[in-house]
């Protein structure tokens, strides 16, 4: 069975943080099957050092990728000088949502699986496709 693992950023655990995803509190991990199904892995605390209004640091953009190491895919809400940087030069597999909930962002990657997934093991393979993906309601 095929498995996405995915992380975003949120305070509350029921909605993505509407900010830059590093600003978010906490990382929820989840893996989407290519079945439908999904399972919630845990929530982590965001420990990376705070920076008062600058995006795009290294740094911040290093500490962040650190606690969530095992996702294949991260999902934002906002594209970030960072999301950029992440497509362009990691294993991570950069999306971009228009939807708040988090369920509904599960629903929406479940019924992607494919597509998603496809970009995910070119990553695995060594290519860095430029395709970011934004998901809309």
């Amino acid at each position: 069975m095929r498995k996405l693992r995915i992380a975003l950023g949120s305070n509350d655990g029921e909605n993505i943080f509407p900010g830059h995803m590093g600003m978010a509190e906490y990382f929820f991990i989840y893996d989407l099957f290519d079945d439908g199904k999904s399972n919630f892995v845990g929530n982590r605390k965001n420990t990376s050092p705070e920076v008062q209004g600058k995006h795009g640091l290294t740094e911040k953009m290093e500490a962040v990728m650190e606690i969530f190491r095992d996702a294949d895919v991260i999902i934002g809400r906002k594209m970030s000088p960072n999301f950029v940087k992440i497509g362009a030069n990691t294993e991570f597999q950069p999306i971009v949502v228009k939807l708040d909930r988090i369920s509904d962002i599960i629903e929406k990657v479940t019924k992607l699986f494919d597509r998603i997934f496809s970009l995910v093991e070119q990553r695995k393979s060594g290519d860095r496709p430029k395709e970011i993906p934004e998901l809309k309601y």
